[in-house]
């Protein structure tokens, strides 16, 4: 059974590896049948596509700062509100809430969906 302790350090392992960019290291850290989605783009439900789908995320946007807000969890599942700033591909910087929900499972992540403002990030990685 999933314990408050170990989920913490689950999520502690994958914001370590965002802020890294390490899309590897947070691929491992789902369920083989884990789903990744953000703000309801089709899940990627395949080993392959949530490496794709991370890369997407990683390579848009590089975490230059991170202050987490608040961490709930109550077992099997964990929210963690904080806030960013970005850099955007383009090299342009911006700050940004985001909200992400997990549902654990045996020590891996099972589903993990990323909320933001998305109206934003298309401003903030718009070509200059």
């Amino acid at each position: 059974m999933d314990t408050r302790a170990s989920i913490s350090a689950i999520l502690d392992q994958a914001y370590a590896a965002r802020r890294a960019q390490d899309v590897e290291t947070i691929a491992a850290l789902f369920t083989p049948d884990g789903h990744f989605e953000a703000n309801g783009n089709a899940p990627a439900k395949l080993h392959v596509e949530r490496i794709s789908a991370l890369k997407g995320l990683f390579d848009a946007f590089e975490v230059v700062q991170f202050h987490e807000h608040c961490r709930v969890i109550d077992p099997p599942r964990a929210v963690v509100h904080w806030r960013g700033t970005f850099r955007a591909r383009n090299g342009r910087l911006g700050e940004a809430d985001v909200l992400d929900l997990f549902e654990l499972r045996d020590g891996k992540i099972a589903a993990a969906t990323t909320f933001y403002d998305t109206a934003y990030a298309a401003a903030l990685s718009a070509p200059t």
